[in-house]
Formats: C-alpha cells, sequence, structure tokens
C-alpha cells in the first residue's frame, strides 16, 4: 500500500523547493541579525560573513532548482509564481529568465488543473505575464502519452 499525505510539500517537488527556500533565507536572516549585535569578536564576525554567504548561495541554488522542477500541487505551482515574482523585481536578464521558466512551470500545472483562466491573469497583472505561455496540453494527450511511455 502507497502511503499517502495531505501536505503538499511532501509530494510536490516545486513545494518542496520552496521550503527549502524559506528556510535557508530565514537562517541568513538570523545570521544578519547577529552579525547586527555589538561586541563580537572580529573572528566571530568572519565566520557568520562567511556562513550567511554560503546560505545565500545554497537558497539561490534552491532557487535555480525550483524553476527546473514541475509542480504537482496548487502550493508548488503558486510557490513558483510567486518566486517569479521575485525572480522579475531582481531586474537583471538571469533572473528574468528564470522568471519565465517558473511562470511555464506554474502555468502548466495550473492549466492541466484547470485553474487558470488567461484572460482573468491578464486582467489581474495588467501585463503579458498573465498571458498563456503555451496551448494547454488535451488530457486524451497526457493519457496517451503516458500508454505510450508503459
Amino acid at each position: 500500500m502507497t502511503p499517502q499525505t495531505t501536505d503538499p510539500i511532501e509530494f510536490c517537488p516545486a513545494a518542496a523547493c520552496a521550503s527549502a527556500v524559506v528556510r535557508l533565507e530565514g537562517c541568513v536572516d538570523q545570521l544578519s541579525r547577529l552579525q547586527e549585535a555589538s561586541g563580537l569578536s572580529p573572528q566571530l564576525m568572519q565566520a557568520l560573513e562567511t556562513a550567511r554567504d554560503d546560505l545565500i548561495l545554497s537558497a539561490e541554488s534552491a532557487r535555480d532548482r525550483l524553476s527546473g522542477v514541475e509542480a504537482v500541487s496548487s502550493a508548488g505551482a503558486m510557490a513558483q509564481l510567486l518566486a517569479a515574482i521575485r525572480d522579475i523585481r531582481a531586474g537583471d536578464k538571469p533572473h528574468a529568465v528564470r522568471a519565465k521558466d517558473l511562470e511555464a512551470k506554474a502555468v502548466r500545472f495550473l492549466s492541466m488543473a484547470g485553474l487558470y483562466d488567461a484572460r482573468v491573469c491578464q486582467a489581474l497583472s495588467g501585463s503579458r505575464l498573465g498571458g498563456r505561455v503555451y496551448a494547454p496540453v488535451r488530457e486524451d494527450a497526457v493519457r496517451e502519452r503516458a500508454s505510450n511511455e508503459a
């Protein structure tokens, strides 16, 4: 018997990556607060800075993983959309490319789940970001692809 869970983080790769990003960013924030404390030795300050830099790199790596996995839950798709918003705000080309990947993966899941309406998304966002990135996949095509793979 296969164990079942209702926790989206346990079965959705996108939600799991987003959870890792949140945990890492929380640690970065805690280390930043420690660095602001007065009276710490220079060696400890350097160690905190090194640990903080490592965590920032790990969080960025987790964000890259988030753009590379498929969402299999609404929570994962929403995490990808939120990460896309963050990347767009960063304003540089690599983040913009990653934002497009994140959006496409989230839209793919939401479209297949029947939770995506391009007109509504465009009206809410006021930009092309809400536009359809691809044509939705027909359910019979998905079933046919699955049967061909088996």
